[in-house]
């Protein structure tokens, strides 16, 4: 069954994704990079000019996710309600959505951006109706972010500190019959009074190191995510990791390992026909991932398929279809 998104697109574990930098990384390869290590912003070219990235947007949602969301978002009755959960009876339905929209320059000794994220992960499981589970099992969560970039370049070192200002709220409640015929509509699952909200300020540092001038422009980071996160303690905290980086650029192709969360995040992309087409083909969560983008004016439009961590740990393939638009 195909999943379609646009832009990149997370689907998370039992208690959805772990931090921004998983949700927005999830893809692997450069996209919005700079969530694993905030040096990896002065990969951009080198301009004088402010540069905008504003749709950046992404939605995914398989055929039966769809139908169940669309009709529950209708039925207003007991029967009906007992006869949609009927036939979705034990399956999962998922839903995500995110956004980051950006601005940012890239100077000979400095980088910096601003950005704002919007993300939304969530899981409806339908039971019988009986036990502790009642008739559906719901779990939401939002982010909603202000993200600061900046970059300090010297000859061989690059010194980066993303500062961001998040907001997470969560919805986690078992709904029996009678409580889904009140809602007076699907917004009503995503923000009620079993909504719990949290803010806080997460830092990340990373440093990037540029190996003496050879012909593959070798480099080797480091950073530490999410520092200063405690105040999710009551949701769910914003795990501090590391993530460890190495990436070689032999003439148009670049190749890019990252160490994050644990697992190995393995991409390489070259690029054809003065720049517009771009192939990737890597390893995330040690299955293929592959990918092609196509530049056209200040649009970009790209497909990927790669697997991602499902809300039981499970490892399930996604289809990606994004669309950017930068100038």
């Amino acid at each position: 069954m195909l999943k379609v998104l646009v832009t990149v697109t997370i689907f998370g574990s039992l208690l959805l994704s772990e931090n921004l930098s998983s949700t927005l990384t999830q893809r692997g390869g450069e996209y919005n990079a700079l969530f694993l290590n905030p040096t990896y912003l002065s990969n951009k070219p080198k301009k004088n000019t402010i540069k905008a990235d504003i749709i950046k947007s992404s939605l995914i949602i398989d055929n039966q996710s769809l139908d169940f969301i669309k009709e529950l978002n209708r039925v207003d009755s007991n029967r009906e309600i007992s006869e949609l959960l009927k036939e979705n009876i034990g399956e999962t339905l998922t839903l995500s959505a995110n956004n980051f929209s950006s601005i940012y320059q890239s100077k000979e000794n400095l980088a910096w951006s601003i950005g704002i994220v919007n993300s939304l992960d969530g899981y409806f499981i339908t039971h019988s109706g009986f036990g502790s589970k009642r008739a559906m099992e719901t779990s939401i969560e939002k982010n909603q972010a202000l993200i600061g970039t900046a970059v300090i370049k010297e000859k061989n070192l690059h010194y980066g500190l993303n500062l961001k200002l998040i907001k997470k709220s969560q919805t986690i409640y078992n709904y029996a019959i009678n409580e889904m015929a009140t809602q007076d509509n699907l917004w009503d699952y995503f923000d009620n009074s079993h909504t719990k909200e949290k803010s806080a300020i997460g830092i990340d540092l990373g440093i990037t190191y540029t190996l003496p001038p050879n012909s593959f422009k070798s480099k080797l980071s480091f950073a530490i995510l999410d520092m200063g996160n405690t105040s999710f303690q009551e949701l769910r905290s914003e795990k501090q990791s590391t993530t460890l980086g190495l990436s070689i650029e032999p003439k148009d192709t670049h190749i890019k390992v990252d160490y994050f969360n644990n697992h190995l995040r393995a991409d390489i992309s070259k690029n054809f026909f003065n720049k517009t087409l771009e192939l990737h083909s890597g390893i995330i969560y040690n299955a293929l991932s592959l990918g092609v983008n196509y530049k056209f004016s200040i649009f970009k439009i790209g497909l990927f398929t790669y697997k991602v961590k499902e809300y039981n740990g499970k490892k399930e393939r996604k289809n990606e279809l994004s669309l950017a638009v930068s100038w």
